[in-house]
């Protein structure tokens, strides 16, 4: 491997892991050099999938000198445990979403990777892309006037095969929840880097159509630090499966996300738009349909700002902080639902 190289590790072997292998292949300086499963008899076909060495002991990965960071895709419950260890043992982490399961792991895990002076960063790929990031300066820089109302809507579909594809799937113990933790905290975490910080959360949560023990529909209201309003309706009941939307309004102007495009973007800086809206084609489903139903640019661009945030030793886009205040809300959401009380987030 060069010296100009970093060395990846992927831990686990599953769907997501892939779109992970496909960023690294992609990101200049970065090399995919083993991957982690704890299945040895699967090792053998892990090995062939990714045409790098599985290693199924997780402290035999670590102690490998070619690995310079981690990409932990394990269920969401070993987050935490694995993420420490890799600090521990020097090697930069990325995460994927959620952060962890409770606060207290991921506070655990952002002190465990500030002591060690190595990166932390979390699978939030929609930061990544170039417009919403327009959108998130001109907001910032006060272009919709004071923000009055935000909203995300999510109304994906997942089958009930989805769930029993793995057994970690649609449980509390290693999925920390359903419809919002699992696919809605990426919308989320969109809707608070847009908006800023939420102060207040009321919401009901139900399982409708699936056999889980966690949510497949959820909704909340809520009220943000800075006096806005907002909303959020999550499902993976909604079948054929639908694009998700975002929604910021202020008293200047407002801006419309619908699956990964912004389709309405008005303002007083904003030249009016020419085209008739009802000649668009309808946005794809996308995630909304299938779990597979994205693309690797979000995660490839993620893998390119996580190299530069290595080698310039700065934050990555989306740091393990910004993780954490999506799962705060998410925790909040939950704990709402849980005792019909209005609950801050943590």
């Amino acid at each position: 491997m060069s010296v100009n190289q970093i060395g990846f590790a992927i831990l686990g072997a599953g769907m997501v892991a892939r779109y992970h292998a496909t960023a690294i292949e992609r990101t200049a300086g970065a090399r995919l050099v083993a991957v982690g499963r704890s299945d040895p008899a699967r090792a053998e076909e892990t090995a062939a999938q990714f045409g790098v060495p599985c290693i199924t002991d997780y402290a035999a990965l670590l102690a490998r000198a070619d690995v310079n960071a981690v990409c932990i895709c394990t269920p969401s419950g070993l987050h935490a445990e694995q993420t420490i260890a890799a600090a521990r043992a020097g090697k930069h982490v990325l995460v994927e979403k959620p952060i962890a399961l409770t606060l207290a792991d991921a506070d655990a895990m952002i002190a465990a990777c500030e002591q060690a002076g190595v990166r932390l960063g979390v699978a939030l790929q929609r930061r990544t892309e170039p417009e919403f990031q327009r959108v998130q300066a001109a907001i910032a820089a006060g272009e919709l006037g004071q923000l009055v109302l935000g909203s995300m809507s999510m109304p994906y579909l997942r089958l009930q095969s989805y769930y029993e594809s793995a057994d970690w799937r649609g449980t509390w113990a290693l999925d920390g929840g359903g419809a919002l933790i699992n696919q809605g905290i990426h919308l989320v975490d969109l809707l608070l880097w847009l908006l800023g910080d939420a102060a207040e959360v009321r919401a009901t949560a139900a399982t409708l159509t699936h056999a889980i023990e966690v949510e497949d529909c959820v909704t909340a209201t809520l009220r943000f630090a800075n006096g806005a309003l907002g909303s959020i309706t999550a499902t993976t009941a909604a079948a054929p499966g639908f694009p998700h939307r975002v929604e910021i309004y202020g008293d200047r102007g407002g801006v419309q996300i619908e699956g990964e495009q912004v389709v309405r973007w008005e303002g007083e800086n904003r030249a009016p738009r020419t085209e008739e809206p009802r000649t668009r084609e309808p946005i794809a489903a996308g995630a909304g349909a299938s779990p597979t139903g994205i693309g690797a640019v979000g995660h490839t661009r993620l893998l390119e700002d996580f190299v530069t945030a290595i080698r310039e030793n700065h934050n990555p886009l989306a740091p393990g902080r910004e993780g954490r205040r999506s799962l705060a809300l998410v925790l909040a959401v939950y704990e709402a639902a849980r005792t019909g009380q209005s609950v801050q987030p943590g």
